[in-house]
C-alpha cells in the first residue's frame, strides 16, 4: 500500500500535462480576416479559415489557416486575388466572379467579397 500512494501521483501528473497539451489556442485567436474554405475537394465553403498577415515590409508575407492546423503560405502579387503561393509545390490560381475573389490551391478554394474599386 505504501508504495501505491508513493508513485500514484506520477501518472495522475502525467495524466494532466498531456490533457493540457490538447488545448491548442482556437483559429480565431491568431486574428486575421475570416474567408470562406471549401478544403479538400469540398464542394461547400464554410466561414472556417482565417487570413493572416504576417512580417512588416519586404519580408511580409500572408497564411491561410485552416481549422485543422493546416496553412497555406502566400505572397502579394498582381494577381486578382492579389497572392500566389509563397512555397509549397502547388500553384495559386485566382479569379473575380462578381462580387467574390477565389484563390484555389490544389482541392483547397477560398473565397470573400472583392474590394471596392473607388
Amino acid at each position: 500500500m505504501a508504495i501505491l500512494r508513493r508513485f500514484l501521483p506520477v501518472p495522475v501528473l502525467a495524466l494532466t500535462a498531456l490533457g493540457a497539451c490538447d488545448r491548442s489556442p482556437t483559429i480565431d485567436a491568431e486574428g486575421g480576416t475570416p474567408v470562406a474554405c471549401a478544403l479538400r475537394g469540398a464542394s461547400d465553403f464554410a466561414s472556417e479559415c482565417r487570413l493572416v498577415k504576417m512580417g512588416e515590409g519586404s519580408a511580409r508575407y500572408f497564411v491561410m489557416r485552416h481549422p485543422d492546423g493546416g496553412f497555406r503560405k502566400l505572397a502579394s502579387a498582381d494577381t486578382p486575388s492579389g497572392l500566389v503561393e509563397f512555397d509549397g509545390a502547388q500553384r495559386a490560381e485566382s479569379q473575380r466572379l462578381g462580387d467574390e475573389i477565389v484563390l484555389v490551391i490544389g482541392d483547397d478554394r477560398y473565397r470573400w467579397e472583392a474590394p471596392r474599386d473607388e
